[in-house]
C-alpha cells in the first residue's frame, strides 16, 4: 500500500488517520501510472470492474471512485494536467456516457457505475459501440462497473478493455479485496470461463486490498444515484427505440460541440452526412442506411496495446 493525495487528505481528515494522505494498493497504483503516462499519446483506455462473489455490495463503486481520484493526481503529477474527479464524472445510464464524454476535459476519468434493467446489456453494447467509434480522439480513461463479467459483450471484454478488476468478499463477507487481470489474463478468464461461469479458469496477475471511503463526496454521490434511479423509474414505461438513441446521441454531441458539422459526424460514425441529418430528425426509413461509397471510410479507432512483460506479475505492461 502507498499513500497518495496528501494535500486532499491531511492528517485528521478521517478517523484513525496517522499521517497525510490515503492508501491505495501499490501494484494498482503502478499500473494506473503506466496508463497515465501513455494516454497523452492519443490514447483512450477502458477498464472493467466486476465481482465474482456477489453482484452487489462488495465495494465496486468505492474502489472505482478511489481509482478515479488517483487518476486525477497521476495526471497532475506526470503531465501537470488538472482533471478533477467528482460526482460530475459519474453516470449510471449507458446512454449518458456519450453525453458526459463530450462535457469533460480530455484525459479525464469517466465512470459508468453499475446500473441494470431489462435492457441493460443491449443498451450497454450499443452505447459502447457508438462510444468507441469516436472516443479515441477524446483521450479519456473510462471505467465501467458491470454486474457480471461473463455477460459482458465479447468484443469489449476481450479486445477493447485493457484490464479487469474483480472486487470480492472474503473472510465472512469482509470488503476490501480485489484481483487484477491484465490484457492477456482477462482474455483467458473470459474465453475459458464463460461457458461454465467459472472464475477459476485463469489466474489473476495480482491480488490487492483497498480501504473504505468513496473517492468523491459520499452524500452527493448517493443523492445523484438516487435521482438517477428515480429518473429511470419515471421512464420505465417508455423504452427508447434505436432511432431515439441515435437521435439523442447526435443532438447531444451537437449541443456540446456545435462547431462539428454533419460531414464530420458522418466520418466519425461511418455514415453519410445526410444520414446524420435524418437520424437527428428521427427519420426511421434511413436508420440503417450506410452508403456503399468508397469515399466514406471508417476512421479506425484501434487502441495500440504495447508489448507486455508479466514475468514479475506486477505491472500492466
Amino acid at each position: 500500500m502507498v499513500k497518495i493525495l496528501k494535500q486532499k487528505y491531511p492528517k485528521g481528515t478521517y478517523k484513525g488517520q496517522q499521517s497525510d494522505g490515503k492508501y491505495i494498493d501499490g501494484y494498482l497504483y503502478q499500473n494506473l501510472g503506466i496508463l497515465a503516462e501513455r494516454i497523452v499519446d492519443d490514447m483512450t483506455f477502458f477498464g472493467i470492474i466486476f465481482s465474482s462473489t456477489l453482484e452487489v455490495g462488495t465495494g465496486k463503486s468505492v474502489l472505482a471512485t478511489q481509482v478515479g481520484q488517483c487518476w486525477s493526481e497521476l495526471m497532475k503529477e506526470k503531465h501537470n494536467i488538472d482533471v478533477p474527479f467528482t460526482v460530475d464524472n459519474i453516470v449510471w445510464n449507458p446512454e449518458d456516457l456519450i453525453k458526459k464524454s463530450f462535457e469533460i476535459p480530455p484525459y479525464s476519468c469517466v465512470l459508468l457505475d453499475e446500473w441494470e434493467d431489462a435492457h441493460y446489456w443491449s443498451k450497454l453494447g450499443m452505447t459502447l459501440r457508438q462510444f468507441f467509434r469516436k472516443c479515441r480522439q477524446l483521450n479519456l480513461f473510462m471505467l465501467a462497473i458491470i454486474p457480471n463479467w461473463f455477460q459482458m459483450p465479447t468484443n469489449y471484454a476481450i479486445g477493447r478493455s485493457v484490464f479487469a478488476i474483480d472486487v470480492q468478499f472474503q473472510h465472512d463477507f469482509r470488503r476490501g479485496y480485489f484481483e487484477f487481470y491484465n490484457f492477456k489474463q482477462k482474455r483467458e478468464l473470459y474465453v475459458k470461463g464463460k461457458k461454465s461461469q467459472w472464475y477459476g479458469a485463469a489466474r489473476s496477475n495480482f491480488k490487492g486490498r483497498f480501504v473504505g471511503g468513496y473517492g468523491v463526496d459520499e452524500s452527493k454521490y448517493r443523492n445523484k444515484k438516487m435521482a438517477d434511479t428515480e429518473k429511470m423509474g419515471d421512464k420505465s414505461d417508455h423504452i427508447k427505440t434505436e432511432i431515439d438513441i441515435k437521435a439523442d446521441m447526435i443532438n447531444t454531441i451537437r449541443a456540446n460541440r456545435p462547431e462539428i458539422t454533419d460531414v464530420e459526424l458522418g466520418k466519425m460514425l461511418n455514415v453519410h452526412a445526410k444520414t446524420i441529418s435524418r437520424w437527428r430528425n428521427r427519420e426511421i426509413d434511413e436508420l440503417h442506411g450506410i452508403p456503399n461509397n468508397s469515399t466514406n471510410k471508417l476512421i479506425q479507432n484501434k487502441v495500440k496495446v504495447p508489448e507486455m512483460d508479466w514475468s514479475e506479475g506486477e505491472n500492466l505492461y
